[in-house]
């Protein structure tokens, strides 16, 4: 009987339930937070344990014991048959069984099973909880009638919100400051072009107002020499073999990019760039045609375009680099 009663101690509080065959199924239910309204007070949650003669035998309990004495499956069979005669055997005669921690079992001459549950420890207490008395607010005395004359208080309408500036990341932050720095590139040439421009034009407009304006006047006629008998031969011979060759001006160099990569993604782009740049690389991004361009910046002649694009190809091992104007 004291084998039942240690195996309905550790069986429940592990499992919440525990069946013993042919006697009945005990059980933990948890019972939530409630207000008494005699006592007004707030009871807290609580655990108790519920009996029901009831049950459906699991195989808990012989497997508990065959573990606890260290039997084969057969044996803890009789071993448990056994048990359960004392534990009945006891019930019927109407004695009192204490189950430590858990309530006391009684038995009557009818065969019913009477548990009387012992209150399980909880840690938060009664709360008191006071009704509160809701007053109502004193209607409002009428105001009186506004007069014509009186002046009417402007309302100053609150200031806006500050603009609050948007965070960014590090990796937008990068393909910002590329692509900024591409624009910027671009910008700088079309910018250095119309200086260009502008300044010859305003020497051609100078040296024609000058040529215009200044013009110097004639040097006096020399004085003729006397007339003599001496007659001049003025006609020279100039050989013939003398060419007159016109030197070509050298043509002027020019500013282009050799394409080595181009994205639609700019973020993917803008990383291409800072690790290029990363490996000491001159390379600039740039956005033409909807792509993002990661490219290099050259000047030359005109005439060393190819040779550049080659050496560009070589350079960066990449076969399939282009020239853009």
């Amino acid at each position: 009987m004291l084998v039942l009663q240690q195996y309905i101690q550790e069986v429940l509080f592990r499992q919440r339930v525990c069946v013993v065959p042919h006697v009945g199924t005990f059980s933990i239910q948890h019972f939530p937070a409630r207000y008494d309204a005699v006592s007004q007070t707030l009871l807290p949650p609580r655990d108790q344990v519920i009996f029901s003669q009831s049950w459906q035998d699991d195989g808990s309990c012989l497997e508990w014991i065959a573990l606890k004495e260290n039997l084969v499956p057969s044996v803890a069979q009789r071993k448990l048959e056994k048990y359960l005669e004392e534990f009945k055997t006891a019930l019927e005669s109407g004695k009192t069984l204490e189950l430590p921690g858990i309530g006391r079992l009684q038995g009557d001459f009818t065969g019913n099973l009477h548990f009387y549950a012992e209150e399980l420890p909880v840690n938060p207490a009664d709360l008191p909880i006071a009704p509160i008395q809701r007053t109502e607010p004193p209607a409002p005395a009428a105001l009186p009638a506004i007069q014509p004359t009186m002046a009417v208080t402007p309302v100053t309408p609150p200031e806006p919100p500050a603009p609050v500036e948007p965070l960014m990341t590090a990796a937008e932050e990068d393909t910002l400051e590329a692509v900024t720095e591409g624009g910027i590139f671009k910008w700088w040439w079309a910018v250095a072009g119309a200086v260009i421009l502008l300044g010859g034009l305003g020497a051609w407009w100078y040296i024609g107002h000058q040529s215009v304006h200044e013009v110097p006047p004639p040097a006096p006629a020399p004085a003729l020499p006397p007339a003599t008998d001496t007659i001049v031969d003025t006609t020279q011979q100039v050989p013939a073999n003398t060419v007159t060759t016109a030197v070509p001006a050298a043509p002027d160099s020019i500013s282009y990019f050799v394409i080595l990569e181009e994205y639609k993604d700019s973020l993917t782009a803008a990383h291409k760039v800072a690790k290029r740049k990363s490996w000491e690389q001159n390379v600039v991004l740039y956005h033409k045609n909807n792509l993002y361009k990661v490219a290099v910046p050259v000047k030359s002649l005109p005439i060393d375009t190819t040779s550049v694009l080659q050496e560009k190809q070589s350079e960066f091992k990449i076969n399939k680099a282009y020239l853009e104007f």
